[in-house]
């Protein structure tokens, strides 16, 4: 036997042993917190993206209803528009009918016309100056 103070080989072996486990373990530990270290990067770059992609879809949500609220003002505007056509041409139809009612008057005479028309003047004239007029009495 061994005397106290001294170390056998089989002593002397437990405790390089000993030794690599511990290095072992702390090279276990050192991965383990790289690995750590990993997923919680892993973890905050898919928060990021998970936030940009919300933040990304909230925009185009955003573009969507301001566009679908410029769509239903842009159709609002057409049919007002298209509506004062339709007043605008009604009108100029009114306009044209009673322009062309107004034309009608005015080429109709308002009385039946004789063959020859004589003057006012010209038949108070003859009569005047002593002619006598056929079938007129003096005459």
């Amino acid at each position: 036997m061994a005397a106290r103070g001294t170390r056998t080989a089989k002593m002397l072996e437990y405790e390089r042993q000993a030794e690599e486990r511990l290095r072992e373990v702390e090279i276990m530990n050192e991965e383990r917190n790289r690995m750590v270290e990993e997923l919680i990067k892993i973890q905050q770059e898919q928060d990021r993206i998970a936030q940009e992609e919300y933040e990304i879809a909230q925009y185009y949500e955003a573009e969507a209803l301001k566009h679908a609220e410029e769509v239903r003002i842009h159709r609002e505007e057409v049919r007002r528009h298209q509506e004062r056509i339709r007043e605008h041409e009604a009108r100029l139809r009114d306009h044209e009918a009673t322009a062309e009612a107004f034309a009608k008057v005015i080429a109709t005479p308002s009385k039946p016309t004789r063959d020859r028309q004589v003057s006012f003047q010209a038949s108070v004239g003859g009569r005047l100056a002593g002619k006598t007029q056929p079938n007129q009495p003096g005459g």
